[in-house]
Parts: structure tokens; sequence; C-alpha cells
């Protein structure tokens, strides 16, 4: 499988202007799950801090723990890119523990 640069402009196709949502799978390497979930635990913590984060829900997968789904919701496409700016975000991107990322990005329904 290539290898992705998830930091370049297109990386992530169209991100809706204001509020949105970005739900998917990340598909790890198998042997490094467990540092994956290592890092999403800390990720989840430091989200919650995050004036911009609106909602930040990560698992991984019963039948395949090499597996994680999230589901995310930020204010705008700025607070995405600044929680992706994190250091241990990066961290995580550059590490060779990720085989690949699939995430669709839609607008929340609202009242």
């Amino acid at each position: 499988m290539a290898e992705k640069d998830w930091n370049s402009d297109d990386a992530w196709g169209d991100i809706p202007e204001g509020e949105f949502c970005v739900y998917g799978t990340v598909y790890t390497v198998p042997e490094h799950a467990d540092k994956v979930e290592a890092v999403y635990k800390e990720t989840t913590r430091l989200a919650q801090a995050e004036a911009g984060v609106v909602y930040y829900c990560l698992s991984r997968d019963a039948a395949d723990p090499s597996i994680f789904h999230f589901f995310e919701r930020y204010r705008s496409k700025t607070d995405f890119q600044q929680h992706n700016d994190q250091e241990i975000i990066q961290k995580l991107v550059s590490s060779g523990w990720m085989k690949d990322v699939k995430a669709v990005f839609v607008k929340p329904i609202t009242p």
C-alpha cells in the first residue's frame, strides 16, 4: 500500500465550511496497535480541553484489534487543523504504525 502524506493539502479532500463531523477507520500495523491505543488514550484526554473540539470518540474494533474507529466533531477546519498539528498527532502520523486511514467529512444535522 502506498504511503499517504496526511499533512498534504489534499490528503483529506473537501472539508465542509463551519462546524463539521469526521468519521472513519484507522488501519494499523498489528504489532503496533497497542501503541496506537496508548496514543489515542492521550489524544482523547487532550481533546477534552480543546475549545474547537465538540466531540471526540475513538474505539478499537472487537473483531480485529488492529483497527480503530473514530467519530469527531469540530467547530471549524481551523480547529481540526490545530488538533492535528499537535506534536502527539504528528508523531503518530510519522511513526509508520498506521497502514491507512479512511475518513468521511460531513455536515452535522442540527435542530
